[in-house]
């Protein structure tokens, strides 16, 4: 089922053939578990899916699209009250992923579903922005100053924000930082040269990375950030990012190169012109090349059951010889307030009991150690 949902988001949705009533019941549902009920209703009203849908399915589709454009709406109101707060008190804000994206490369923003809005800040200048919009009224953890200041040295982004209409943002001041699992590397990140080299986006109406930095930013957030449990959207992300944009390939692998994404940018492009859009690897110059097999098990953990990903993360560890979790309280957990030892304790004896049990599904053992596999493949093991 996983490979046929990637062919249904992407472009090879007329190699699915005919399917079952109940086979469309369990592809539909795993489609909408990654949030791609609105992009699907996109995609087959604009004829580009030549395949016969069930009406009941595409009834659902069409709803989650129009449920998603009222969401967007109030996502764009709170990116440009954020942005012209912060502005006024002379942070530059650069919106970062689908909140970059959604406007400006998307066939329409009601297709790119988000769970939270992304904004990128100057570091020393984050626990100052963060502070503003809670006094705007963004619900947030009053963490202690101290605290702020190490998650914006250490961390990817402060403690989750919510405006007053209800629209969670993750205000980052990092573009990405630590590694999902013990014992591996994150690139370098060159946060400065990112703000810098940003770009006003008219229709936006703000700032948002350079064409090959969006690009590196996707391609780290997919492969390194998260080891390819992000779902379809990553490849959407890239294709029509691709295509909309002009991308300097040379500088970009040379860039890379040097900050240690190359293999990762290989693997995402390589899934990319695999579903989404043929040609990009040979276009693009690409200077690795990546193994079959490689391509075949990113490609699964791209589809995997969302509701699993903790546990295949921390069978993965397990894998590569780390924990499958931390004793110590992770700083943004704290920054919402310590649960004290007991709590804690049991927090951890009911994660255990949990990963315990997913060693013995056969489908989220076997995406642990895929995980793990790919790990190794990227980090050049």
């Amino acid at each position: 089922m996983q490979p046929r949902l990637l062919a249904l988001a992407g472009c090879r949705a007329g190699e699915l053939g005919a399917l079952s009533p109940t086979e469309w019941r369990a592809l539909d549902a795993l489609a909408e578990a990654h949030r791609l009920g609105p992009h699907l209703h996109g995609r087959l009203s604009r004829g580009e899916m030549p395949v016969e849908v069930p009406q009941d399915i595409a009834e659902g589709w069409r709803t989650a699209h129009r449920a998603n454009a009222i969401a967007v709406l109030a996502q764009r109101r709170a990116l440009a009250q954020a942005a012209t707060l912060l502005g006024g008190l002379g942070i530059e804000a650069v919106a970062l992923k689908g909140s970059a994206l959604a406007w400006s490369v998307w066939p329409s923003p009601a297709e790119r579903v988000m769970r939270d809005i992304d904004l990128l800040v100057p570091q020393d200048r984050a626990v100052e922005a963060y502070k503003a919009l809670r006094d705007a009224g963004w619900q947030g953890p009053a963490a202690t100053p101290e605290l702020l200041d190490r998650l914006a040295c250490e961390e990817t982004h402060l403690p989750l924000l919510v405006s007053p209409d209800g629209v969670l943002c993750e205000l980052h001041a990092r573009a990405w930082a630590s590694a999902p699992l013990a014992g591996l590397d994150m690139p370098r990140c060159d946060d400065a040269g990112l703000l810098e080299r940003s770009v006003f986006d008219e229709v936006l109406d703000m700032r948002v990375p350079a064409a090959q930095d969006m690009l590196a930013h996707l391609v780290v957030h997919c492969a390194c950030s998260h080891l390819f449990n992000v779902g379809p959207f990553a490849l959407a992300d890239i294709d029509y990012l691709t295509r909309k944009r002009v991308i300097d390939w040379p500088r970009f692998w040379k860039a890379a190169q040097r900050e240690g994404y190359e293999r990762a940018a290989a693997l995402v492009l390589a899934l990319t012109d695999s579903w989404f859009r043929p040609g990009l690897v040979d276009a693009s110059g690409c200077p690795v090349a990546v193994p079959a097999e490689e391509v075949e098990r990113a490609e699964a953990l791209l589809v995997q059951q969302p509701a699993a990903r903790r546990d295949i993360n921390a069978i993965a560890g397990l894998t590569l010889g780390g924990g499958a979790d931390r004793m110590a309280q992770h700083p943004l957990d704290e920054a919402e307030g310590s649960a004290g030892g007991l709590a804690r304790a049991g927090q951890l004896a009911r994660r255990g009991l949990s990963v315990a049990g997913s060693l013995l599904d056969g489908p989220t053992r076997r995406d642990g150690l895929a995980t793990a596999a790919t790990a190794r493949w990227l980090r050049g093991d």
